[in-house]
């Protein structure tokens, strides 16, 4: 009896311990475009916690531009990740000295790189009022050889 539940004890220790080491997961969303008239792949990438915890969220975002397989860079890359509370009077908000725009309960940043094949941004966002949920999309824009190509994704 008593090696039983020694035994129990050590499991149930190995299976807490296993569970605690397991990371946090994550929604992420993911589309790929081509360019016209090119093989240029151009691609949104999204991630957003999926449990709201703290008033906080991070987040991280990235376009990107691929040509078989590998980076390509293209005149002008940009990324803009909007991140969206909802809810009763849901509010979100960007870190001070973090340019953003939007309303109270959606905020937008950007960045554009020139002569590269990738923008990406990331970060942490607050959230207040009664949030259901809070959700990241990522828009991206490419600009090569004077195509325009465009695409977005929310995490979920």
């Amino acid at each position: 009896m008593k090696k039983t539940s020694i035994l129990a004890g050590a499991i149930a220790a190995i299976v807490l311990a296993a569970g605690a080491a397991v990371p946090a997961q994550a929604f992420s969303g993911s589309r790929t475009v081509t360019l016209p008239g090119t093989s240029i792949k151009l691609q949104a990438n999204a991630w957003s916690p999926n449990i709201l915890s703290g008033g906080r969220i991070d987040f991280a975002t990235s376009s990107k531009t691929t040509l078989n397989g590998k980076s390509k860079n293209v005149e002008q890359i940009r990324n803009t990740a909007t991140i969206e509370a909802r809810g009763i009077n849901p509010s979100v908000s960007l870190p001070k000295g973090v340019g953003g725009s939007g309303t109270a309960s959606s905020k937008s940043i950007a960045w554009t790189n020139k002569n590269s094949w990738i923008s990406d941004l990331s970060g942490t966002a607050s959230y207040s009022g009664l949030t259901i949920s809070v959700h990241v999309n990522s828009s991206a824009f490419a600009l090569h050889q004077g195509v325009k190509k465009y695409v977005d994704v929310w995490s979920w």
